[in-house]
């Protein structure tokens, strides 16, 4: 054991200045309590069994490309399409369907990311909503509208996020809707869906 540090050690400034203390002993061996997932342990110099945090997988990205557009027609929801994925660790989101399926193992609590931006003329107190599916239904509490009060030739962004607790085999699509009774273009770069399971 060391002993306990006194006013000796510092100078009339509070500058430590005695070392006859320090490195005298240091920890090899044993444990600490309390650890997140067990006790960490010392093997040597090295500290093992350290919390390594969560493995977030599956996990995916998918976006759509430059030139890649899609049109929406007025008062009815649309799957919105995706040609580009930037992540799919377990192969769980088709873009032959624009969607992601909970593999098998995999079940948890899981969180999503979702935009679109779509360009044209906007009309006054129509709405303009993006939301997520689940299982082909539409989730109560997942939608982001937005709800100009006035018109004019400008572009309209959506983004939202979600967590949901999942089953294998349980799937998420991203669905658009607009009730303008024009048909609208979604543009490319703004397009995103993103998710990972938290645990």
């Amino acid at each position: 054991m060391t002993r306990a540090r006194t006013l000796a050690d510092f100078n009339a400034a509070g500058v430590l200045t005695s070392t006859s203390n320090l490195n005298a002993t240091k920890l090899t061996s044993g444990t600490i309590p309390n650890g997140r997932y067990g006790a960490p342990t010392f093997n040597g110099a090295n500290l093992t069994n350290v919390d390594t945090g969560e493995t977030n997988t599956p996990a995916f990205a998918a976006r759509s490309s430059n030139g890649f557009s899609q049109t929406v027609g007025s008062s009815s929801w649309t799957k919105v399409a995706f040609d580009i994925e930037i992540k799919d660790t377990d192969s769980a989101f088709d873009l032959s369907n624009e969607r992601f399926t909970v593999p098998s193992g995999k079940a948890g609590f899981y969180s999503f990311q979702y935009s679109t931006q779509n360009d044209g003329k906007v009309s006054s107190n129509k709405y303009y909503q993006i939301g997520l599916y689940k299982n082909g239904s539409l989730l109560a509490g997942t939608v982001v509208r937005q709800n100009p009060t006035t018109t004019g030739s400008y572009d309209v962004y959506l983004n939202g996020s979600a967590s949901l607790e999942l089953a294998v085999g349980d799937y998420v699509e991203v669905y658009y809707y607009q009730n303008t009774g024009n048909v609208l273009t979604l543009q490319n770069d703004n397009m995103r869906f993103s998710g990972f399971r938290v645990t």
